[in-house]
């Protein structure tokens, strides 16, 4: 049975069921989950990750008359009016809500989204189920009121991930703050969007799926797109795309990648970006002092360390393991013009640090703000991966690093 580093007595195959039937019967959260674990698959023990990767599967679209109340509810006369096809067979289905071919009056080829009824109104209980699952699994070696706190901020962002009004926000918001001349953001038709409706511009593009089978250059400059776009998200734009699942991004052969859906999308409160970018540089630099440093501003340390003397022993103690972990990963992502992302040792090596220092990391504690940057952060480096991409990470992010 697989356990994972430092852990002992640990039954993984019953807690993995136990979280799937638990997660089984909740509303919104479970296809989330088991995104998450896909993600995460190569960092999970086996018999954790199968049971929560059956959760991604595809859902089963619900019926149109169910889908045609809520519309009902949301539109007016007025709005009805401008609709002058709408497809009942769902194109995509997930856990929060559906989505249907539609063509207006005007000739505009449009999706319209529709949120299932009792998904908002669950969002607490499901939470809260998510957090009796971590406390009883013991997976996260944390204190109650960091878990606490991380609750707390998946709590506030499933609460915009079911509120449609939001993600139209979110949706204008990205439009105007983190542009690229190679993303594309479906337009909004805003007069005919509410708490539960959604309606965009229909924009086709490919599956990651079949991107994966594009030739090698192609592949290449799509990596290199989603890395600006990322970094540009966080040291400019100061808001991020925190959803990364693959079913959110079309790909083209002309280079642009699309984006769909805009439910989780985290502002970074205005003193994290300059921060991140002197832990950038600090990594870059292989400076673990100034890394340190920035750990401390983050909270990422206990709270003890608030103590100058206590903060440079706390230091002292994790240099080997900062040492270890820079070299596996930005020494490796930087030490050629272009990183191939169909490499595998990156993972491999970060895992095998982890353990060689788990002791040192349980130092550390989760940040809140930047969880769902993190997620980000994983999801997109196991899009590159998939895509097998060549990037010129070493340019890119010394690009930002050196930015004034």
């Amino acid at each position: 049975m697989s356990r994972l580093p430092g852990r002992r007595e640990t039954p993984w195959a019953a807690i993995g069921e136990d979280w799937f039937n638990t997660l089984g019967e909740m509303k919104g959260a479970a296809m989330k989950l088991g995104q998450l674990a896909s993600q995460y698959a190569d960092l999970l023990p086996p018999e954790l990750a199968a049971p929560l990767a059956r959760l991604q599967r595809e859902a089963v679209p619900r019926a149109f008359a169910e889908i045609d109340a809520v519309l009902r509810q949301q539109w007016s006369a007025q709005a009805w009016a401008q609709i002058d096809w709408l497809d009942p067979t769902a194109m995509a289905a997930a856990s929060i809500g559906q989505v249907h071919r539609a063509r207006l009056v005007d000739g505009r080829e449009v999706v319209v989204k529709v949120r299932y009824p009792g998904v908002a109104e669950a969002v607490d209980e499901d939470v809260d189920a998510l957090g009796r699952l971590l406390r009883m699994g013991r997976l996260l070696q944390i204190d109650r009121a960091a878990l606490d706190g991380l609750l707390a901020e998946v709590r506030v962002r499933f609460r915009e991930e079911t509120d449609y009004a939001q993600e139209l926000r979110h949706l204008e918001n990205l439009r105007a703050r983190a542009a690229h001349p190679a993303v594309r953001y479906p337009e909004p038709v805003p007069e005919l969007c509410g708490e539960a409706v959604l309606v965009t511009r229909y924009c086709p593009a490919d599956a990651l799926a079949e991107a994966v089978r594009y030739p090698q250059p192609v592949r290449d400059r799509l990596g290199t797109v989603l890395l600006e776009w990322s970094l540009s998200q966080v040291f400019q734009a100061g808001v991020i795309h925190a959803d990364p699942h693959p079913g959110n991004f079309g790909f083209s052969m002309d280079g642009t990648i699309t984006v769909y859906d805009f439910g989780c999308v985290k502002p970074l409160a205005s003193r994290l970006p300059p921060q991140l970018l002197k832990g950038l540089s600090a990594a870059l630099d292989g400076d673990v002092a100034a890394l340190h440093a920035v750990l401390f501003v983050l909270d990422a340390l206990p709270v003890d360390a608030h103590d100058p003397q206590v903060r440079q022993q706390i230091g002292t103690t994790l240099a080997p393991a900062y040492r270890a972990m820079l070299e596996v990963t930005v020494d490796r992502l930087v030490s050629a013009p272009q990183f191939d992302f169909a490499d595998t040792e990156l993972i491999d090596e970060a895992r095998r640090v982890v353990r060689q220092h788990l002791r040192l990391w349980r130092l550390f504690r989760p940040v809140p703000p930047l969880a769902f940057a993190a997620r980000a952060v994983s999801g997109h480096y196991w899009m590159l991966r998939a895509l097998g991409a060549r990037v010129p990470v070493a340019g890119l992010l010394r690009h930002w690093s050196d930015t004034p």
